[in-house]
């Protein structure tokens, strides 16, 4: 069994080094689509995966740049799957996430992978696998907060959120409450993926 806080509190840890830089990658990417760079009309025209995919592409420029100046941090781009790599410690992707730290979009079998946790030949094994996710305001219209969550298959097993304070980046526990047995849970994503289609 896994425990939540204790989970938590590893990745957590794993992410500190670079916990402003991952907030500064999605906080710059969702400014610049926002910002006159974009007209009114073309945002107008844009679907709610148009943004998604303009700041994700926005994001992926800004995490290389971030790589580039930071040691130990690198870009794997697995099949048109970039995720950002911290000392083979921790993998970071990039995500449009709802309030409980969910994605949404089309789940191919290699994101299931991902969310499941599963080992990938080219990324680090012992790695934990996150979601860096950015929420945006009920307007649709600018940023409303970032986090990092942690999926295990179609869950998301806790999320915290990430401020900046005086340019250090802190974290704060935003796992929303549940009932039963919270605190840990059975590691066999494919189990529980199952369960819910049964």
């Amino acid at each position: 069994m896994l425990d939540r806080e204790e989970d938590q509190n590893r990745a957590m840890a794993i992410a500190e080094p670079i916990l402003a830089g991952l907030y500064g990658v999605l906080k710059e990417s969702v400014s610049f689509y926002f910002s006159e760079a974009y007209s009114n009309e073309a945002r107008a025209d844009h679907t709610g995966r148009a943004v998604a995919n303009c700041i994700y592409s926005h994001a992926e420029k800004r995490v290389a740049v971030l790589a580039e100046a930071t040691e130990g941090l690198s870009v794997i781009d697995v099949r048109s799957m970039r995720v950002a790599n911290y000392k083979d410690q921790g993998l970071f992707r990039f995500k449009l996430v709802k309030p409980n730290g969910r994605h949404s979009n089309y789940q191919t079998k290699q994101q299931r992978n991902y969310d499941d946790q599963k080992s990938f030949p080219e990324f680090p094994q012992p790695a934990v696998r996150l979601t860096v996710g950015y929420e945006l305001d009920e307007a649709g219209a600018g940023l409303k907060g970032i986090m990092i969550a942690r999926p295990i298959g179609r869950s998301v097993f806790w999320t915290a959120q990430v401020v900046m304070d005086a340019g250090v980046a802190l974290w704060e526990d935003t796992t929303p409450a549940r009932f039963g047995a919270t605190e840990a849970i059975d590691f066999d994503a494919e189990k529980v993926r199952n369960r819910r289609r049964g």
